[in-house]
């Protein structure tokens, strides 16, 4: 990823110096200031987010909230698919994302994998839990986007809100769309494996 990164920095540089040469300088400090700038709005957000649920962890209103989530992660991953500790981890990741927080989420599905990892039997492949954990944080059902819409602060929308149907609708049929696919597949496996027997 770094030399395709590489290669779009060098090219677009090239052809300003063709095109341009007295906007380069311009150029690369605009983008840089922007850059660190929006860099620093999205650690604000994420700082607050985190300390959020560090607070949560801590106070064991994670456990409860697990609970409350316990009927969809049972219905999507299969009652006896988890232990508690990786049900807990999975449905903290579930709430980040539904909180549009991708980058809090990230490290708890880490250890949610982590735990899934520990209780799987053959650690050559992925379970069908760790499957479904991939797409179910690839597909991020959210119901807050709150990273778009900081994104959208920062970049002057006067409507950052306006994005919060449109995400959830999208989000809601792609992580639907994504469990039905990973529960189909596991179906035809499981077929395959009856047949050879």
């Amino acid at each position: 990823m770094n030399k395709i990164w590489l290669i779009f920095l060098l090219s677009s540089i090239t052809l300003l110096l063709f095109t341009s040469p007295e906007n380069v300088l311009i150029a690369l400090n605009s983008a840089s200031n922007k850059a660190v700038g929006l860099s620093l709005e999205l650690m604000a957000i994420y700082a607050i987010w985190m300390g959020i649920f560090s607070i949560l962890e801590q106070t064991g209103i994670s456990k409860k909230f697990s609970k409350i989530l316990s009927p969809i992660v049972n219905l999507i991953f299969g009652k006896k698919n988890l232990s508690e500790e990786s049900r807990t981890y999975i449905t903290m990741s579930m709430s980040a994302n539904m909180l549009g927080m991708g980058g809090a989420a990230t490290p708890l599905g880490i250890k949610a994998m982590e735990s899934l990892q520990k209780d799987n039997p053959n650690k050559d492949s992925a379970s069908y839990s760790m499957t479904m954990l991939i797409i179910v944080s690839s597909t991020v059902l959210q119901f807050l986007p709150s990273t778009i819409i900081g994104l959208m602060t920062a970049a002057g929308s006067t409507a950052p809100a306006a994005i919060i149907l449109p995400s959830i609708i999208t989000s809601l049929c792609s992580t639907t769309i994504g469990v039905l696919l990973v529960k189909f597949c596991a179906f035809i496996s499981s077929l395959k494996k009856r047949g050879k027997k």
